[in-house]
Parts: C-alpha cells; sequence; structure tokens
C-alpha cells in the first residue's frame, strides 16, 4: 500500500479542491499501474463520468433550431442582432459579425458572377484562420455546396477530390496556390484579391 497527504495553503486552496487535486493523483497513479508502458503525459486525471461533466459544461446548453433554415441564415439574422459583436477570434485578429457577413456577402456576390448557383461545389482550400470562416459562409450564401480540402492533404488527393467534384471555382490563400496539382477555371485568394 501506500500512504500520502497534502499539505497546502488555506489563504490559496479550499478542501474540495485538495480533494479533488488527491482525487486526480490517485486516478493518475491506477492508470499508471494499469498502462506501465504509457507515457504519464498521454494517462488520464480525472474519472471517465468527472471529464463527461467538465465537457458538458464546455458544450453549453443545446438549443432547437428550425430545421428548414440554413445555417448563414442563422448567421445573417445573429449579425443583425448583434453586429457589433465579436464573431471570431483568431491569434490577434478579430472580426465582429457585421465585418464577417459584410466579407462573405462580398465574397457570395462575386461567386455568383463566376456562375455559383445551388448546389455547384466549390473548393475551400484554406488554413485555419478568419478567412476559412469568410470563404465557408461566402460559399453558402452564393448557394453553393463547399468541398473541404486541407492544405495538410497530400497532392495527389487534392488532385482526386479537385477532379471527383469538377469544381470550377476555388476560393484560398494566395501562399497555397503553388501547392495545388489542378488549377480550377477561377481561383480566389481570399489575402490578395
Amino acid at each position: 500500500g501506500l500512504r500520502g497527504s497534502f499539505e497546502y495553503n488555506t489563504d490559496l486552496l479550499d478542501a474540495a479542491t485538495v480533494q479533488r487535486m488527491a482525487g486526480h493523483f490517485e486516478t493518475l497513479l491506477a492508470n499508471a499501474l494499469a498502462h506501465p508502458e504509457q507515457p504519464v503525459a498521454t494517462l488520464p486525471l480525472m474519472l471517465e463520468t468527472e471529464r463527461q461533466q467538465v465537457l458538458a459544461i464546455g458544450r453549453g446548453p443545446t438549443r432547437e433550431y428550425p430545421a428548414d433554415v440554413c445555417a448563414h441564415h442563422l448567421f445573417a439574422a445573429q449579425a443583425a442582432r448583434t453586429p457589433e459583436a465579436l464573431a471570431v477570434i483568431h491569434e490577434d485578429r478579430r472580426l465582429t459579425y457585421a465585418d464577417l457577413n459584410r466579407r462573405a456577402n462580398q465574397l457570395a456576390h462575386y461567386l455568383q458572377t463566376l456562375g455559383v448557383r445551388p448546389e455547384t461545389p466549390v473548393g475551400l482550400y484554406i488554413e485555419r484562420s478568419p478567412e476559412m470562416i469568410v470563404g465557408l459562409l461566402g460559399i453558402l450564401k452564393a448557394g453553393g455546396t463547399y468541398v473541404p480540402l486541407d492544405p495538410a492533404y497530400p497532392p495527389e488527393r487534392l488532385a482526386l477530390i479537385l477532379g471527383d467534384v469538377r469544381a470550377h471555382v476555388l476560393v484560398t490563400q494566395s501562399h497555397l496556390v503553388s501547392a495545388l496539382p489542378i488549377h480550377p477555371e477561377h481561383t480566389i485568394c481570399l489575402d490578395t484579391d
């Protein structure tokens, strides 16, 4: 067996917090004994029930949305209600709902001039960034179907996807264009165009 105790500053921590920490330590030790081949950094600290509780808090309340309303319409309604609220925060960049909606509308109108109509496939070859959200919303607002293309995909996979969907329009970032194995008829670089 093993005995231990915790000595702590009561000005900094309360008994419940220390008890929870002791439970995490006990869980860590039990998992280390059960899985000695695993690195300590990969072992869980929380019991599964506690983990589920924490995940439930992070998910927030569930809400029902009308099944007949598209996501981009719900977004536009939110932008109208709270135009100055922050919609996207990525590193040091911030976009309000009004900014995001304006940029997505601008892209949508341009996509429509290129022939994007309902269910037209449009490639979205972009890194995680505010431009990714602009691109996604813009494609949906134009009526198109976005085709996600991960920059981490090998060139052969990108070529296969682009060939299969026959997308004649691609939304991307300028520094990614040279990595494309196939160039659709229209390529829009959101960071330069």
